[in-house]
């Protein structure tokens, strides 16, 4: 999401967020099969993109039937940035 419409390779997307390469593979297998990522191969490099229209689509369903409407009630108490692997918050 942060690295906006550009995306970002999947071994820079590993290292920053701190994991390994097959638990990083399974995550974003799982975002691929719902939608929420799509990739592309630019050479030996596959880089990632959030796919915006699709996560808004999710978000506007959730806040319809899960918040009874009321977005503010899905509002987070708080934002978490990723925490580097190995260390505490």
């Amino acid at each position: 999401m942060q690295a906006g419409s550009e995306g970002m390779a999947v071994g820079a997307l590993g290292e920053r967020l701190g994991l390994p390469g097959a638990t990083l593979s399974n995550h974003l297998n799982v975002l691929r099969a719902a939608g929420l990522v799509r990739d592309s191969r630019e050479g030996r490099m596959i880089r990632c993109r959030a796919d915006y229209a699709r996560m808004d689509a999710l978000l506007a369903y959730l806040t319809e039937n899960c918040c009874a409407g009321d977005a503010s009630a899905c509002a987070p108490a708080v934002v978490c940035a990723p925490t580097p692997r190995g260390k505490s918050r």
